[in-house]
């Protein structure tokens, strides 16, 4: 009988690990700001996205600190191994945009009038929300009301622990920087809407593309650059 390989360190650990040994090498105090984003990717010869991951990652174990519109600070203490928390955002988003795309087709072919009663619902509690909360809760509250559509109970226990993974620190703590949550122009309303036309004239290719349409705005988001006033994660500009 064979058996399944491990898989390797996912990528954001294996960069917040040569961070880490980085940081180390050259004697980096507690306190000394890295180098910007942009440098530091370079350096690594890694995409910007992974590196962002990496340096959340290592917020999170506590081994920098993030400085918002100033930059990434060695933190105080010992260098234990960087952690490692399962999905980072960006994964989560690839395999949600490959899966949930799929799930809005099928939802729009499976579309009748009760479950598109319930669809409606969420919808109007994401516009009732008054705090980050509730917002949250009807956003996932929407997309599982689409898996339940579908009739198919496997996708529905996918697509809930996908979300489940999109409460971990990680996302938390990458939102909160790159302005994903609690934003004035709640544009995931805007798509939700616009993807609940689409499963009320029973269109499964307009509602798939609507919804990897909002995945794919989720990550703009995520990666928004330094050119806007979320620079803190990038570390680009800003007093050393």
């Amino acid at each position: 009988m064979s058996s399944v390989s491990p898989l390797p360190p996912r990528l954001y650990r294996q960069v917040a690990d040569r961070v880490v040994a980085m940081i180390l090498s050259e004697g980096l105090t507690t306190g000394t700001r890295l180098p910007p984003e942009r440098e530091l990717a370079l350096r690594l010869g890694v995409a910007r996205s992974t590196l962002r991951e990496a340096m959340i990652a290592l917020e999170i174990a506590g081994q920098v600190v993030i400085r918002t519109g100033s930059g990434i600070y060695v933190a105080e203490g010992a260098m234990p191994d960087p952690a490692d928390l399962g999905a980072g955002p960006l994964e989560l988003l690839d395999a949600r945009e490959l899966i949930e795309g799929e799930v809005a087709a099928r939802a729009a072919q499976a579309m009748d009038a009760a479950r598109l009663r319930a669809i409606e619902t969420t919808v109007a509690a994401m516009a009732q929300a008054t705090d980050r909360d509730s917002h949250r809760a009807a956003d996932r509250a929407f997309h599982l009301a689409l898996a339940e559509a579908t009739g198919i109970d496997p996708l529905v226990r996918i697509v809930d622990d996908l979300w489940s993974q999109m409460f971990g620190p990680m996302f938390e703590r990458m939102g909160t920087l790159t302005g994903l949550f609690g934003g004035d122009d709640d544009t995931a309303l805007t798509h939700h809407r616009a993807i609940l036309d689409a499963l009320a004239a029973r269109d499964g290719a307009v509602a798939r593309a609507r919804m990897q349409a909002h995945l794919v705005d989720v990550r703009r988001v995520l990666l928004r650059g330094p050119d806007r006033e979320d620079r803190a994660i990038a570390g680009d500009g800003g007093a050393a």
